[in-house]
């Protein structure tokens, strides 16, 4: 079986993670939780986490979607 590991992929990841890191900082998330009291910080934190995945989830639908598009109009 060929590993093919594109460029594009590695990219989507780290924008990804990138995204999610600036999101949370920008935020001050960790100053937010440490604040509240523990029985309402993990619902919080389990929320932000699933949002979190759903908004790279739409970026990456988004990178791939954009990217088989392209490969569908080159082979015209």
């Amino acid at each position: 079986m060929k590993q093919n590991k594109e460029p594009w992929r590695i990219a989507v990841g780290l924008l990804s993670i990138a995204f999610i890191v600036w999101m949370w900082a920008e935020k001050d998330v960790a100053a937010i939780y440490t604040s509240m009291p523990p029985e309402d910080a993990l619902p919080m934190i389990a929320t932000t986490i699933a949002v979190s995945a759903a908004k790279v989830a739409v970026i990456a639908g988004a990178v791939y979607l954009g990217k088989w598009l392209m490969g569908k109009f080159r082979k015209k």
